[in-house]
């Protein structure tokens, strides 16, 4: 069975992207801001869209174990995961390395054209990049203590 693909992993540890979920005091509260990110997220992939120039799908919302994914499948090949809950994370899978480094020229456009204009957002941008599967990527365990340092 083949294995090798490419992704290319965003973390926003600096809580620059619209659609990050911001804590709340109230369930009535949550789901508000639910959707204010949910919003934020879909003007986020219009922009991602028109700088890659394909479509990009909405899969659906899937909660693998403590985390909740936003998933959406691009017309040319590859899929994106999206962890919306702080700090925000975009994970892109593909088979091909030239889809990656499209999709990474891409997300860096949109960023820069979405983002403000600050130093943060121009080392975000800059900590962005193709990788392969036995680079490190991030995972769960990393996350989570990314989101325990965070909380703290």
């Amino acid at each position: 069975m083949k294995t090798l693909h490419y992704f290319v992993p965003a973390l926003d540890a600096g809580e620059l992207l619209s659609f990050t979920l911001r804590k709340t005091t109230s369930l009535d509260r949550n789901f508000e801001e639910q959707d204010r990110a949910r919003g934020e997220l879909v003007k986020f992939i219009r922009v991602l869209e028109k700088k890659l120039g394909q479509h990009i799908f909405y899969m659906g919302f899937d909660i693998i174990g403590e985390k909740a994914y936003e998933r959406f499948i691009l017309d040319k090949g590859g899929f994106i995961e999206v962890m919306i809950e702080s700090p925000a994370v975009i994970n892109a899978h593909f088979v091909h390395e030239s889809q990656a480094k499209r999709f990474t020229k891409a997300l860096k456009d949109a960023l820069a054209s979405t983002l403000p204009k600050t130093p943060i957002s121009a080392m975000f941008i800059d900590s962005i990049e193709l990788q392969q599967e036995d680079d490190t990527t991030l995972t769960v365990q990393k996350w989570n203590e990314l989101k325990r340092v965070h909380d703290n």
